[in-house]
């Protein structure tokens, strides 16, 4: 996905540690910026290739074509997004390393969640330095087939290790629910041996995306007025961080059958004033928190969040229904949140979506 740069309260307050969400944010912004030109960059200056043995040909999120090996037996996944589609089509056993920021405090849980390590089975001993540069040398080292990487990963990382090493490195950026979808379906591309398992969960999101979109039909038919929605992984004194247009979290929103509160905000990534938040007055708002992680959200647990001394800005203010969510299911498009529309739906219309 990419990133804007959002407004002067862009940095965390002192007074936490810096969360994963707000990191992967910062970096964001510095890297999507700069997509558009990464695209065009690669159309000039195609990846080298020194693959010995059966090849794939793909064309990634960013419209790079990419020459990769078939069935690599050795991949780097440098985002938890990527790895949940790795994990979910049995390609967990060659994972030779993931991406974490481990020069900061809480190293790998800066990226990946307890819930998702223990899952994953994602040990420090995987961990490859991505912030606030990533160690090109280390994935060399590994005899790394593949890279599988998000606009997280600077453009200049990219080329070093495809351009200069001939490394391929394929960008997965959905900027919509159906473009995660397109992603299992390129990563399977890249892995024949793994088709009826990428079938199946590929039915499976389907399945789940199609009936959202049959709900929101049936709300639009019977003339319901849709519920404003505020959808935030992160806030600080000035406001609350959300999604603008073209996102995959507007995506979310629309699948939901909600109206985005910063659906006209002028950046795509950005932080909504706290008072302007008040003046919205959302009917539903999803927010991300985490209960067995320090590091993760910086102990924003749904208490930090209401906190009448450190809370959001005017929380207790807020009429609409607060849902606290795991933060990976607001910060993080892959397969996990489409699987769990059916638990959203029913958040955001409990009267009319039926529980799960």
């Amino acid at each position: 996905m990419s990133l804007n740069t959002p407004p002067t309260e862009a940095s965390p307050p002192p007074r936490r540690p810096i969360p994963q969400t707000l990191l992967v944010v910062a970096m964001l912004v510095l890297a999507g910026a700069a997509v558009a030109g990464i695209a065009i960059y690669y159309e000039l200056n195609p990846p080298k290739s020194h693959i010995a043995g059966p090849t794939v040909t793909v064309v990634d999120d960013l419209g790079r074509t990419v020459v990769v090996p078939e069935n690599p037996s050795r991949i780097v996944v440098l985002a938890p997004s990527i790895m949940d589609i790795v994990y979910r089509l049995g390609l967990r056993d060659r994972v030779v390393g993931v991406g974490c920021d481990a020069g900061i405090p809480g190293g790998l849980l800066n990226e990946y969640s307890p819930n998702q390590s223990a899952l994953w089975n994602i040990s420090a001993g995987l961990c490859i330095a991505d912030y606030p540069s990533l160690d090109t040398d280390q994935i060399l080292n590994l005899s790394t087939q593949l890279v599988l990487a998000t606009t997280i990963t600077s453009a200049a990382s990219v080329e070093q290790l495809s351009v200069t090493f001939g490394l391929p490195v394929v960008m997965l950026n959905p900027t919509t629910l159906q473009g995660i979808v397109s992603d299992v379906q390129l990563v399977s591309t890249i892995f024949p041996s793994v088709s009826s398992t990428a079938n199946a969960l590929v039915s499976s999101l389907n399945v789940q995306l199609n009936n959202a979109s049959n709900f929101d039909s049936n709300l639009s038919t019977n003339g319901v007025v849709l519920p404003t929605l505020l959808l935030t992984y992160y806030y600080d004194q000035g406001g609350y961080y959300t999604y603008g247009p073209d996102t995959f979290g507007q995506s979310l929103i629309d699948a939901l059958g909600a109206v985005n509160v910063a659906g006209d905000s002028p950046l795509v990534y950005y932080e909504l004033n706290g008072s302007v938040v008040l003046e919205d007055n959302p009917q539903v708002i999803l927010y991300g928190t985490s209960w067995n992680d320090a590091w993760l959200v910086g102990n924003e647990t749904p208490s930090e969040w209401a906190s009448p001394t450190y809370g959001a800005p005017y929380w207790s203010q807020l009429n609409g229904t607060k849902v606290a969510l795991d933060v990976t299911l607001v910060s993080e498009p892959d397969p996990t949140l489409i699987l769990d529309l059916p638990w959203l739906l029913h958040a955001v219309h409990p009267t009319l979506y039926p529980s799960p």
